[in-house]
């Protein structure tokens, strides 16, 4: 099977170097193409497969697209490659854009599944929501799930929570991060060097996502295990607690829920 990247950015370059290490495919069989021949080629060479000199071309063999474009740009593309997309399985890493307006972009001659991955791909430590569309077939849908499974763990959902899977796990690791930063920052404030603090502080974040993952409790199981009446650690969660941390976290989801809903609402129908 042969495969086209439309836009070789991060996450499309996370796949294609997902895909080669598990076996799925060989770097002859991945053509990448960009918003530029150079940074296609630069991808490309990186990764050990095919530069194309533009979309169409990149699809020429192919029988597996993914689309990897910014949103705003996914329908424009889609619409541009009507009938060299015909009759190909359209797997869309796309934030927002509805499989049935891409089926319309492409004057619905495509198969689609829609997938959110997070950036953890990129260490093949991801998670993947995907969401087959009607169009699909179960082969289709293998495909993806063996794909995504290639560089971390792949959940099927329906379409319609693709918004909320996007705020928890999409831009969660942003939300992570800036907890880790804050953490650090603690530390560096309390006299650690910065580079311990952080070690500190992304080790703090590890351990509490591995018991969570390799346990099977609750986070708040285990935070009661953590949590000494009187102690340090009650003392620092109290002060979360008097600043509506939870509130504040849940708020930050319902937002990039929101703006998810929005970018569909908005994006321009073909």
């Amino acid at each position: 099977m042969n495969y086209a990247i439309l836009g070789g950015g991060r996450m499309g370059s996370a796949l294609v170097r997902g895909m080669i290490a598990s076996g799925i495919t060989t770097g002859d069989r991945v053509t990448i193409s960009s918003r530029t021949v150079e940074s296609a080629q630069k991808s490309a060479v990186a990764l050990g497969a095919n530069a194309a000199t533009s979309n169409a071309d990149a699809l020429r063999l192919a029988e597996v697209v993914f689309l990897c474009v910014k949103p705003a740009q996914s329908l424009e593309v889609v619409s541009s490659l009507t009938r060299e997309l015909s009759g190909k399985l359209l797997i869309s890493i796309v934030a927002g854009i509805r499989s049935a307006d891409l089926l319309a972009a492409a004057d619905g001659g495509i198969r689609v599944i829609r997938s959110i991955p997070n950036t953890a791909v990129r260490l093949r430590k991801g998670v993947t929501a995907i969401a087959p569309d009607s169009s699909s077939t179960a082969e289709d849908l293998e495909i993806a799930r063996q794909i995504f499974s290639s560089v971390g763990t792949t959940f099927e959902v329906s379409e319609g929570e693709l918004d909320i899977v996007t705020a928890v796990s999409g831009s969660g690791p942003a939300f992570a991060l800036l907890m880790l930063e804050a953490l650090a920052q603690g530390g560096i404030d309390g006299g650690l060097d910065a580079a311990i603090a952080k070690s500190f502080a992304a080790g703090a974040l590890s351990a509490a996502a591995a018991l969570v993952q390799e346990t099977g409790e609750t986070p708040l199981a285990l935070r009661a295990e953590i949590t000494s009446p009187g102690g340090t650690t009650q003392a620092g969660l109290g002060v979360l607690e008097e600043s509506n941390f939870t509130g504040i976290v849940r708020g930050a989801v319902r937002a990039a829920r929101d703006r998810s809903i929005e970018l569909s609402s908005k994006s321009p129908k073909a």
